[in-house]
């Protein structure tokens, strides 16, 4: 390699961009230079929808595990003493077939999932008056729509360890048509089953209206723990809603379970409809906590759509008159309760993306940084195009990186924890614009910006390191790791769903001010990317004021996905509740700084060359300008009255063309030699040595035919070297 003086060569940037980081001098690479620059990584996925992570501490403190449950029986585990936590080679439980091991009867002995869910081992409670009754049996597949099957409808499950009772506790959604569902709790000595059904925690759909695979239409609601939760002793006319149910009360399905920072064990649930709304649990049966009672209460009015607290269903902290929403999920991380919501369909064409609430307190009241709360008060369009409440942090949306094989679309119904170390992730599954419904999960880490509000790394949990706490009190991203050129993801809102839109990265340039390393500008061909950067001294911390908002977030170090290229990324986002509420209301952005060498050689290795040495050229070229990884690639021609740098031929001679892509402080240079214009080849000229073919220069005078140069053979211009 040798060094170059920045103005003879990233000359070639100007043309390939309007902006550049100007440096001193940049680093010439040679072929040799980049051998091993970079090389591809295939990883091992795992498959299951609505991804709930468990994380295992418990079984065996030394080494933790990582298991993931999902719908439909959906199970995998991992270990992070072997692989990345996103990663996951083993799949286990056998989904909802022969082979599934997950369940047992009350006596303990194994059954099949369809046989699961009709006796409980609870048979005595205390009820909203704290006496101890009955706990008849709740068959759950007998509660579920008529002809409704256990198969196909164990829907989005969540597990728990209960320190009291000493058990794993799996939370799981039967679903039914007409909401006509219910949650149930099972137990078991290990993360990995069996467990034995318990009982149930909530019913939805009693109202005297739909028939169930056991029960009759009439009274229905005797077949609940209705009375037990409120002593009811005839059907409350407000759940007597027949199809209107959805607009007022919840399906439920989608249980999150977790305790609270004092030891109160909560259960948020529900799907559309009705809304979203918590339960207090009891810590010592892991059922609801029937000596908690909830009065009625409404966010206006004497609507029950407007009940914000019910006695049967608690209380109500999102969603409702249908509005979208579901597979909640809440983690405490620094100060604060986070709710996460998947709005949308969870269809790759159905608009799916998480968005985020923040709460001092477990059960609300939940609000973003405009201050918007997630409980409706009317039906309002809250994803697509046409979206009238963009209300929530949206943590990302459809997207494809360089070195993805396809875009990933659809991310949703998450689930989130914090490791022993203080490092907090988000696990999701997401699905994919190649024509299939096929799903796989994802992991990335989450930090808390200065404003309180999370950010998401821009790539997969590899194994790194850094907590949050390094984050909030060192600079481990060098001042001079900052400047250079980077590629941007912005995660807007109001995103064409139904044509499965995402993004692709734009290039943006940081460079430092020339008197502190702490701050200095971004530029970009996007109004909306240009503007100023600030790290916080002593910190990782970043401040960004891109076109008109003030973006808040973090610097980290990661590896580009499916390679194993390092990056400085930065994730922010507009945090201050600026903006409009469109497309970027609160919207997150990623930054990546790959590394120059390989980003580089990534490019090379990826560019479609239209011409190679000593090619004849006699039309135009379509030469690419296209780089990867947020490299630049241009092209010098030594005479543009021959052939312009664009490739456009322009006259007839020989002349150099040289292909230039270079990152940050580095470049690579290729020239190549080529015939340009409508010329013979010198083989025709050569082709009958003792032929009479006299050989003209340009002005017509007979010349030896040694002779070099451009001349005229039998009417034909030719070149002779």
């Amino acid at each position: 390699m040798k060094k170059s003086g920045i103005l003879t060569l990233l000359s070639f940037l100007f043309v390939a961009t309007s902006f550049v980081n100007v440096r001193a001098d940049v680093t010439i690479l040679t072929d040799s230079d980049l051998n091993g620059a970079y090389k591809k990584v295939s990883y091992s996925r795992g498959s299951v929808h609505d991804p709930s992570i468990i994380y295992d501490t418990i079984s065996n403190p030394s080494r933790p595990a990582f298991y993931v449950f999902g719908s439909h029986l959906g199970f995998c585990r991992n270990s992070l003493t072997t692989t990345t936590i996103g990663a996951w080679p083993l799949e286990m439980g056998g989904g909802e077939s022969d082979r599934c091991t997950l369940f047992a009867d009350t006596t303990g002995k194994q059954v099949g999932y369809a046989n699961a869910y009709t006796t409980h081992q609870v048979t005595k409670v205390k009820n909203y008056l704290g006496e101890e009754v009955a706990f008849g049996n709740f068959d759950a597949h007998g509660w579920q729509f008529k002809d409704y099957n256990v198969q196909g409808n164990q829907w989005a499950p969540d597990m728990v360890y209960n320190p009291t009772m000493k058990k794993w506790l799996l939370y799981m959604s039967l679903n039914g048509d007409h909401w006509c569902s219910s949650i149930v709790c099972f137990s078991s000595d290990k993360v990995t089953g069996p467990f034995i059904y318990q009982g149930p925690v909530v019913f939805s759909g009693f109202q005297g209206t739909y028939e169930h695979n056991s029960y009759a239409a009439a009274n229905d609601w005797q077949h609940t723990d209705l009375a037990i939760a409120t002593g009811a002793t005839s059907l409350p006319s407000r759940y007597a809603k027949g199809d209107k149910w959805g607009t007022y009360w919840p399906n439920c399905i989608d249980p999150c379970v977790f305790y609270d920072e004092e030891g109160k064990l909560w259960m948020a649930y529900g799907s559309w409809s009705g809304g979203i709304w918590m339960l207090e649990l009891d810590e010592t049966t892991g059922l609801r906590d029937y000596t908690v009672t909830y009065p009625v209460m409404y966010s206006s009015g004497s609507d029950a759509a407007n009940q914000t607290s019910d006695p049967y269903f608690g209380k109500k902290i999102a969603g409702g008159y249908y509005v979208s929403g579901e597979g909640s999920y809440i983690e405490h991380i620094g100060n604060y309760y986070y709710l996460f919501i998947s709005y949308g369909f969870f269809s790759p064409d159905g608009g799916y993306e998480m968005r985020i609430f923040r709460s001092e307190r477990p059960d609300g009241p939940y609000v973003d940084a405009k201050n918007l709360s997630p409980v409706m008060t009317a039906y309002k369009m809250n994803y697509g195009p046409s979206a009238t409440f963009n209300g929530g942090m949206k943590l990302m949306g459809g997207y494809q990186w360089d070195l993805m094989p396809k875009a990933e679309i659809a991310q949703g119904h998450n689930s989130a924890f914090t490791d022993r170390e203080g490092r907090s992730y988000v696990v999701y599954h997401t699905k994919f614009n190649d024509g299939t419904l096929g799903h796989e999960v994802r992991v990335h880490q989450l930090f808390v910006n200065q404003d309180g509000w999370l950010v998401s790394v821009p790539f997969e949990y590899h194994n790194e390191t850094v907590s949050q706490a390094q984050v909030d009190s060192e600079e481990s991203v060098g001042n001079e790791e900052i400047p250079g050129n980077y590629q941007l993801i912005a995660h807007n809102y109001k995103v064409k769903y139904d044509t499965m839109a995402y993004q692709k990265p734009v290039n943006i340039v940081l460079t430092a001010s020339a008197d502190d390393p702490y701050s200095g500008t971004v530029s970009s061909t996007y109004t909306s990317y240009s503007g100023t950067w600030t790290r916080i001294k002593g910190t990782d911390h970043v401040e960004m004021k891109l076109g008109s908002l003030i973006y808040r977030g973090v610097l980290t170090r990661q590896t580009v996905d499916y390679s194993n290229i390092p990056a400085v990324c930065f994730s922010i986002v507009s945090s201050t509740g600026q903006g409009t509420t469109g497309a970027t209301a609160q919207r997150e952005i990623w930054g990546v700084k790959a590394d120059a060498k390989a980003a580089i050689k990534y490019t090379l290795d990826n560019l479609t060359l239209p011409v190679k040495d000593q090619q004849e050229v006699t039309s135009n070229l379509s030469l690419p300008t296209t780089g990867k990884l947020g490299a630049l690639v241009s092209w010098i021609s030594s005479d543009e009255s021959v052939l312009t740098s664009k490739g456009v031929v322009a006259g007839s001679g020989i002349i150099t063309l040289t292909l230039n892509v270079g990152k940050d402080e580095y470049a690579y240079q290729k020239e190549y030699t080529l015939k340009v214009g409508d010329y013979m080849s010198i083989s025709d000229v050569q082709e009958d040595p003792a032929a009479e073919r006299p050989v003209y220069d340009l002005l017509g005078r007979k010349v030896d035919r040694a002779t070099r140069g451009i001349f005229i053979v039998d009417g034909k211009k030719v070149i002779i070297k």
